[in-house]
Formats: structure tokens, C-alpha cells, sequence
């Protein structure tokens, strides 16, 4: 996944479901998975949030350089909401 998004690696598919599985399953009440691309680490990292009015903060904060935001989804259709 996102292979085509120049970045330095793809998200393997297994590990985006474990991703959202992960989510589901916890204890906390999360709703949206954030997929963000850590420029430090050349890699992929996972943000669970309990409410959509979180988003923005990803999408839109450039305080942490090394973070670019990739994509959003619900948990639960596994739909791409941005």
C-alpha cells in the first residue's frame, strides 16, 4: 500500500489489517486509524483516535517534521475517509 506515494517503503497488506484489527480490539473506543509516515524512522506507524474532530491535527500539524500524514480510515468499514 501506498506504494506510489514516494515514500521510501509500502505498507505490506497484513500488517495494515493487523493495524485495524488492533484498533477494534482495544479496550479504548477508537473509531479512526491514522496512517503517518515517520521521516526518522523510514517507516509506517498507526494513530488510533476515539473522535473524527482529532483528525484535523494530523492532517494539518506541521510541528512534528518528521511525521507526514498519509491517509485516515474508520476502524470499522475500513473506509479511507481522507
Amino acid at each position: 500500500m501506498f506504494e506510489n506515494l514516494n515514500f521510501h517503503a509500502s505498507l505490506e497488506e497484513d500488517r495494515f489489517d493487523r493495524w485495524l484489527t488492533n484498533g477494534r480490539e482495544s479496550k479504548i473506543r477508537y473509531d479512526y486509524l491514522v496512517v503517518l509516515w515517520d521521516e526518522m524512522e523510514k517507516d509506517y506507524r498507526p494513530i488510533y483516535l476515539a473522535d473524527r474532530s482529532e483528525l484535523a491535527k494530523y492532517q494539518d500539524d506541521r510541528s512534528y517534521i518528521s511525521d507526514v500524514f498519509v491517509a485516515a480510515y474508520d476502524l470499522y468499514t475500513e473506509s479511507k475517509i481522507l
